[in-house]
């Protein structure tokens, strides 16, 4: 498999090449992660569309120390997905009919005031400061694990590593989040 973090880095220079390469290599990795939360063809096609958009325009944002490319990559697209799912159901949930005047019509709430924001910023640089003091290697099997959605014994068998021993860093990588998200939060 090529070298996906150089491949992101020359496409954070808007390198077309690179990004056809770094295509190329994630394609079928990408598809399978929207297929399997979408579920229907045409919306996983237009959302791998969207998150190769995505990758083209933040590949600069990728940080190396925070995990793998490969889990970066991943996250990226389930986010893309979830954010799709997420509309549909709003679309879905605000739809009523024309009948009657407009008190009828339900109230949509507006998550994106500036305190709803500054909330949001705040806790992504706290799970970032957390997820910077695990060891790389906890860091590497947590995204495998929840960001992949890899099973304990997937995780194992690629990185040849006993399953005892991913399930207890994974349990312990988890615990101290747990703990360093809690304090921040208090």
């Amino acid at each position: 498999m090529p070298d996906l973090q150089s491949l992101l880095a020359y496409t954070a220079l808007a390198d077309r090449d690179a990004f056809s390469q770094l295509y190329a290599a994630t394609q079928n990795r990408v598809w399978a992660i929207c297929l399997r939360l979408l579920r229907e063809r045409a919306a996983a096609e237009e959302a791998m569309q969207d998150a190769y958009v995505k990758i083209w325009h933040q590949a600069g944002s990728y940080r190396p120390s925070l995990g793998s490319p490969e889990a970066w990559l991943s996250a990226l697209v389930r986010n893309t997905c979830l954010d799709r799912l997420r509309a549909s159901k709003r679309e879905a949930q605000y739809v009523v009919p024309l009948q009657g005047d407009d008190d009828d019509l339900p109230e949509i709430p507006d998550h994106r005031t500036p305190e709803h924001l500054l909330e949001a910023g705040l806790q992504g640089r706290q799970m970032e400061d957390c997820l910077g003091q695990l060891q790389p290697r906890q860091r590497d099997l947590l995204a495998a694990a929840y960001v992949l959605g890899q099973s304990h014994a997937e995780v194992a068998r690629e990185r040849v590593m006993p399953l005892g021993t991913v399930k207890t860093l994974i349990r312990r990588a988890v615990l101290f989040l747990r703990d360093c998200l809690g304090e921040g939060a208090r």
